[in-house]
């Protein structure tokens, strides 16, 4: 019998953590990282928060290539179903052994660019993931996960002849806050310290009318998109289960007819992403992981231009 579910894949940059002048890094030789991995023993591959969440990350391989697998050890007790007689019982493991939600992470061989397919609601997100390489020594250096987002979406914040408003929604995560700075960084910053348990939601916009007229709003306008560009270009630090809810803007963008028009952005939305099937069958030797792996190479694949280009648009 063969279970078939509609799953996403993910794409998200890895990036230097600590360095907010140039976060991008060179590129990493992640097939010898995986590999080191791979001879580490269990305890220093798995990371406890403080909220006693365990995280262990294994190295995998398939499709002559090694990849990653980070699962949140559960604790939950699971169940069966006896699909002819309709009996319910529950599942017991032999031995020292539990059960896990795991996500598998692919590593690209350009740009520092990983996808990511989670195997249940349960799996390790983004955050997670960063967390644990951070924790269990992957890298040299802390790192930090950054959704890639379309080059389209970029060109259009970087050629719009005006920006009306930009507006944006999250949950402050005080672990991963972004940097001071004297756009509006610097204040998310310090409401997220101020509220830490609430939901922020703030709206910058330029007016219609008012004091300076046209010299002001240019002003405006142009102050707006640098600081969107900006707070885009970093919008890994906050995007995750307790972060970034929305982040969208207003531009105004001139079309082939020498018209001007205006457009909504959609900033979260079109973070690179893919719809694949991925499909498992009781009777498939292989490890079910290997699925997994097939679905984010063929996303890859298929959106590698994409890709390219989005690690680019901010050099």
């Amino acid at each position: 019998m063969a279970t078939s579910r509609v799953k996403t894949v993910s794409f998200y940059e890895v990036v230097h953590a600590k360095d907010d002048q140039y976060p991008r890094m060179d590129e990493v030789p992640w097939q010898e990282a995986l590999e080191e991995m791979s001879f580490k023993p269990a305890a220093q591959r798995t990371f406890t928060t403080p909220d006693r969440d365990r995280f262990i990350g294994e190295t995998v391989f398939a499709a002559d290539m090694m990849h990653l697998l980070v699962g949140r050890i559960g604790s939950g007790n699971h169940q069966t179903v006896d699909l002819d007689q309709g009996h319910i019982e529950d599942l017991r493991l032999d031995g020292n052994k539990g059960f896990i939600d795991t996500t598998t992470v692919c590593f690209l061989d350009y740009g520092n660019i990983i996808g990511v397919l989670h195997g249940s609601q349960a799996a390790p997100r983004a955050t997670a993931i960063q967390r644990w390489m951070n924790a269990c020594g992957f890298t040299t250096e802390d790192v930090a996960l950054w959704p890639v987002i379309s080059q389209d979406v970029w060109t259009k914040l970087q050629q719009a002849s005006a920006v009306h408003n930009f507006e944006f929604a999250f949950r402050p995560n005080p672990a991963f806050m972004p940097h001071d700075g004297s756009s509006i960084f610097g204040f998310t910053k310090k409401a997220g310290e101020r509220y830490p348990d609430h939901k922020i939601t703030l709206k910058v916009e330029v007016p219609k009318r008012g004091p300076g007229g046209v010299t002001s709003r240019a002003r405006g306008h142009r102050r707006l998109q640098e600081d969107a560009m900006h707070f885009i270009a970093e919008l890994g630090y906050l995007v995750g289960p307790s972060g970034i809810e929305m982040a969208r803007a207003l531009v105004t963008l001139p079309t082939e007819e020498g018209y001007l028009k205006d457009e909504p952005l959609d900033f979260l939305k079109h973070h690179i992403t893919a719809k694949k099937r991925v499909e498992v069958r009781a009777e498939d030797s292989r490890p079910r992981y290997t699925t997994a792996v097939e679905a984010i190479l063929e996303a890859a694949r298929e959106h590698a231009t994409d890709l390219r280009a989005a690690v680019s648009a901010q050099d």
